[in-house]
């Protein structure tokens, strides 16, 4: 299979962390869910796109499995065990934790995600777990506010401390719903040009209630890591003890596509800056994207201030229910 693919690309492509449906692990109280096979794949396909965010962010972008130093195995380890299924502060992204998030923002334990949800409990873990070193911010308008990113990544210092060392390292999640039953035909060209961009992660996706994580473009086809096969879950050891070969089903070695088409309008898109730079770049690319394209995301400076929009009644003249009534009785 590898020899239909440049190897450049196929070491890539078998080097990002494959999130799938896991069996026999710890039920996730209190319900008695030991699987996520037929409802975890926006789940999955949520923690594959920060599973790979994490990849880049800690080992670089041009890591790869293949060929990686014993230094780069253990934070690679690192990261892959964050992702295991246990309700355990060793693994602060695993679909335990996830699903228990998920209930709070009123999803029940075995119910389907969408992309708003997933990218709300993303958000929440990372900012729970201080050694990740990241901040996350979400959208559900398509419009960046280089503003809000600039309080998220900074912790609101300063807007004139926006340097290197005041932006800590941010991953932007856009929530969208381009179509209503399917992708709109317009939109084709812009989603397409997010591949293109250096800081894009990936989107997750797919078929309504059928999440997939879009990795790759080749024409008008989408490559992607398909969730929807079930794996045991992953013994649980000292990091020290495990080895590449654990692992293996962490990793998927058959690239598949699927016309854009075909995908369902309704996403999560994906970018990792490492700083301000990069930021300032991802939003000069954004808006040039716009131009040549119909526009699927915008760059604003800052977030409508809509507080100062609402009047009061009385400056239109409307009465409320109880003046109504009074000036009923009085005739």
């Amino acid at each position: 299979m590898y020899l239909l693919w440049p190897p450049d690309f196929y070491d890539d492509f078998t080097s990002r962390l494959w999130m799938t449906y896991r069996h026999n692990y710890p039920p996730i109280r209190p319900s008695s869910h030991k699987t996520d096979i037929g409802w975890g794949c926006m789940l999955r396909s949520g923690q594959s796109l920060l599973a790979n965010t994490l990849i880049i962010h800690f080992l670089g972008r041009d890591w790869r499995r293949q060929n990686q130093s014993q230094t780069a195995w253990k934070q690679y380890s690192r990261i892959a065990h964050w992702f295991l299924d246990e309700l355990s502060p060793r693994a602060p992204f695993s679909i335990h934790r996830i699903a228990l998030l998920g209930k709070q923002l009123g999803k029940n334990i075995g119910e389907w995600f969408g992309p708003s949800t997933i990218s709300q409990v993303i958000q929440a873990l990372v900012s729970d777990f201080t050694p990740a070193n990241l901040s996350v911010y979400i959208t559900t308008d398509g419009v960046i506010y280089k503003d809000d990113v600039h309080d998220v990544a900074t912790g609101k210092r300063p807007r004139g401390d926006f340097s290197y060392l005041s932006f800590k390292p941010v991953l932007i999640l856009i929530a969208l719903r381009l179509g209503i039953d399917s992708l709109h035909p317009t939109y084709y060209d812009a989603l397409k040009s997010c591949f293109e961009i250096p800081s894009f992660v990936g989107i997750a996706g797919g078929r309504p209630n059928s999440s997939l994580y879009f990795i790759g473009l080749q024409g008008d086809e989408l490559i992607y890591l398909d969730p929807h096969y079930s794996r045991p879950a992953l013994e649980t050891k000292s990091l020290s003890q495990y080895t590449k070969e654990d692992f293996n089903t962490y990793h998927c070695t058959i690239p598949r596509k699927i016309h854009i088409s075909s995908i369902d309008p309704s996403m999560l898109i994906g970018f990792y800056c490492r700083n301000a730079k990069e930021f300032d770049s991802l939003c000069e690319q954004i808006t040039q994207m716009s131009k040549e394209h119909s526009p699927i995301i915008s760059v604003e400076q800052s977030a409508p201030a809509y507080d100062e929009d609402v009047r009061s009644e009385n400056d239109f003249g409307i009465m409320s229910d109880e003046e109504a009534d009074s000036d009923d009785c009085d005739e």
